[in-house]
């Protein structure tokens, strides 16, 4: 590929009829919001809109769609408004197509394309309930079997530390040693006092001997 240069992407326009649904959405909600999610979306403003369209009463249900580097939010979008209105749930997984083309950089070559597929996370999401008949429905008030066990690192170092086993050997070992380094300083002790006491006796000898 070095006598290549990348050109444009063309992504493949999903419709709502292209979304894994079609035995979940009640008969009555023939239109519904469809909030799609990219890597550079501010989930804080995507929230916020679909927020105001379920307390209007314009939608009853949604649909969040992501894929490549939006999957994450995608997740992250309908955790947080759930936690606002009691919604059912249905995560299904879907691809979408991309084509990538490639310029050629040479005369005599021609143009390159790649048909990719990525995979693409859609969540649908209900205020009225939905059949207990359909594959993957979660209630509301409930986790996902999805992200329910991917709990955060952090939380398990704390679970591990404080299950872990306390050593109550340690503090001795530690007050032996210092009683060993005591008892290695000692004669060094009394070498000392020795050697002031020898320091003061001449003196006192003189001093007796001019008084006599």
């Amino acid at each position: 590929m070095m006598h290549y240069r990348k050109a444009e992407n063309v992504e493949q326009e999903l419709s709502k009829n292209d979304l894994p649904f079609e035995d979940c959405l009640p008969k009555a909600h023939k239109d519904f919001l469809w909030m799609h999610v990219k890597g550079g979306t501010k989930v804080s403003n995507v929230i916020g809109y679909a927020q105001s369209a379920l307390d209007k009463g314009e939608y009853r249900s949604l649909v969040w769609s992501g894929s490549g580097g939006g999957v994450v939010k995608t997740i992250s979008c309908a955790e947080v408004l759930k936690r606002s209105h009691p919604l059912y749930q249905v995560t299904r997984m879907g691809y979408t197509s991309v084509e990538e083309h490639w310029k050629p950089q040479m005369d005599g070559l021609e143009e390159i394309v790649v048909n990719r597929k990525i995979p693409t996370l859609h969540i649908l999401m209900s205020l009225d309930e939905l059949d207990d008949s359909i594959d993957g429905l979660q209630k509301p008030n409930t986790t996902s079997d999805f992200w329910q066990h991917d709990e955060p690192p952090a939380n398990r170092l704390a679970a591990a530390h404080r299950s872990a086993p306390v050593n109550r050997s340690a503090p001795a070992a530690r007050g032996t040693n210092k009683r060993q380094r005591f008892g290695r300083n000692k004669p060094q002790q009394q070498q000392s006092q020795q050697n002031q006491q020898s320091q003061s006796k001449p003196a006192t000898e003189s001093g007796a001997s001019e008084h006599t």
